[in-house]
């Protein structure tokens, strides 16, 4: 079955994917297929080796549609390596084609520069990527640009900071997948803006909407469920090829607003009511957020990026305002495949004044690429490069992860300015049996140097499973109560196994925190290692 924008048959496509990732034996197995609506599918692709951490979404009007884009999403996370951006690799390349700068040397172009370090507040370090194992040097990617052919390179730090998933996409083609990356962006971009700046949509007209049967069916079972819907011309007069859908559950007064984005109006439309309805049933439509007219909260990094991670987060009052911010403009696309679809929407980019840089890869027998429109395509604002670095975790990894062998005044010194709320996996980009946060390090250290008070206060903004034990035990300790007279009711609330390993730790013969590492962060490290095996081919192209 052929669907638009496609350029392979949905079945061919599916057996070519499954092909691939069968070959690389990871373990995938689908689950949790959604179909709360007629033309609404979705489903999640995960690993069983590291199924947290590893997986992806596919959606839908049709259920092998949902399945071919979920192998899609794999694949394009797989080979560009953005399923590892969050994950300590030591001893490991990124690519066989990315280059280590030396501090001092170039990388990146002086457009480039200007933009990423405006004010000249950021030295190299702050380039510095997360994953490897270097701490004074910069590892960077080629990407080529689209419109002049010139090779720049890109630190790796950059990518994972600013970019993340967005503009990546794989397809049956080079031109297909382009498409899709580069829609994704004017989405996204579209998105953010409207959010920002509280803008009011106009909607599509009646007889636009009975024109895609499929749309206007799904569209009247969610009102006919009691939802306020209405599907929004997004393309901000005119200008990119972007919709909305927005829903208004009374029942608890919440505003969910979803996006999609293609030259062609019917995908564009299709990709917006499925992206409403990826993975929820229509029981699920009652988490949403009610709008505000605080613009500060809604035009704030931490709810865009809410906005990004799961399109949840704040709408502003002025959204549903009666008054338009802009007149009813259909964007003009008339063409007729891939290549067609492609020059169009790079034209917008253009118009725009705006450059556009590629990475391919071809490695796994499918086409994936990463796309970036700087200035309009980043997910988090250039700032965060000097606020809100990724990186700043890796330099304390070692430490942490070593602990034993260090004097805990020392490595006092290095995480008391930290904040106290740290996820620490994330933090040092690992997976630990026994995950904990940045106060149970600092109460960890001075329970080691004997300081119990210190010890106890960080111990009370702990969620550790420990947490309650240790807070009575330490309160029992300051109080200098006899062990005889307490130790039963000890035993008998916590159980003497629990007891006597929390009386250890408070000896100093035992740890409170547990740095063992998970099975699925060595997994995901086997995972890794299997795919480098196929990088090999990225040399032949160097």
């Amino acid at each position: 079955m052929h669907i638009l924008s496609k350029n392979e048959s949905l079945e061919n496509s599916i057996a070519s994917m499954q092909s691939i990732l069968e070959e690389l034996n990871f373990g995938l197995h689908f689950k949790e297929e959604k179909h709360p609506l007629n033309h609404c599918y979705s489903i999640n692709l995960a690993s069983t080796h590291v199924p947290n951490h590893i997986y992806s979404n596919g959606k839908g009007a049709l259920s092998l549609a949902s399945k071919a884009s979920a192998l899609g999403e794999y694949i394009e996370r797989l080979q560009t390596n953005n399923f590892f951006i969050d994950f300590h690799l030591p001893k490991r390349a990124y690519f066989p084609d990315e280059k280590v700068f030396e501090f001092g040397e170039d990388y990146l172009n002086a457009s480039l520069r200007a933009l990423y370090n405006p004010h000249d507040e950021m030295s190299d370090e702050d380039f510095v990527d997360f994953n490897s194992d270097y701490e004074d040097k910069v590892v960077a990617l080629p990407f080529i640009s689209e419109f002049s052919n010139e090779k720049v390179y890109i630190p790796i730090n950059i990518l994972s900071n600013l970019y993340v998933s967005n503009g990546l996409a794989s397809g049956n083609t080079p031109a297909e997948a382009k498409v899709q990356a580069l829609s994704e962006i004017f989405e996204r971009y579209v998105k953010f803006e409207i959010i920002k700046n509280g803008y009011a949509l106009p909607l599509f007209p009646e007889e636009i909407i009975e024109q895609f049967p499929k749309l206007h069916a799904d569209r009247e079972a969610l009102r006919r469920a009691g939802f306020i819907v209405d599907v929004l011309d997004a393309s901000l007069g005119g200008k990119f090829p972007v919709t909305a859908i927005s829903l208004i559950n009374p029942k608890n007064n919440t505003l969910f607003v979803s996006f999609g984005a293609h030259p062609i109006l019917e995908v564009s439309l299709e990709r917006t009511m499925s992206e409403l309805m990826q993975g929820r049933g229509l029981e699920n439509l009652d988490t949403f957020e009610i709008p505000t007219f605080d613009m500060n909260l809604v035009s704030d990094s931490f709810n865009l990026e809410a906005h990004f991670i799961d399109s949840n987060g704040k709408m502003g009052f002025s959204f549903l305002g009666k008054t338009k911010s802009f007149s009813y403009s259909p964007w003009a696309y008339e063409g007729e495949g891939s290549e067609a679809e492609y020059a169009f929407l790079c034209a917008i980019v253009k118009a725009m004044g705006k450059e556009m840089y590629l990475r391919e890869y071809t490695y796994l027998d499918f086409y994936s690429c990463q796309m970036l429109v700087p200035s309009l395509s980043e997910v988090y604002p250039i700032e965060d490069m000097v606020y809100q670095n990724r990186n700043v975790g890796k330099f304390i990894r070692n430490a942490v992860l070593s602990f034993e062998n260090y004097e805990p005044e020392e490595l006092l010194e290095m995480v008391e300015p930290l904040e106290d709320s740290l996820n620490m996996e994330k933090y040092l980009g690992v997976i630990f049996e026994q995950n904990f946060h940045m106060c149970d390090f600092k109460a960890q250290l001075h329970l080691l140097l004997g300081n119990e008070e210190e010890a106890l206060a960080y111990l009370e903004l702990s969620s550790h499973p420990l947490k309650t034990l240790l807070c009575e035990m330490l309160q029992f300790r300051l109080q200098k109560l006899k062990w005889s007279e307490y130790a039963p009711a000890f035993y008998a609330l916590f159980g003497e196994k629990e007891v006597l390993h929390v009386k250890a730790i408070l000896d100093k013969k035992a740890y409170f925190i547990d740095i063992s590492l998970h099975e699925h962060y060595t997994n995901m490290l086997e995972m890794y290692d299997t795919l480098a095996h196929k990088k090999a081919k990225i040399v032949r192209y160097m």
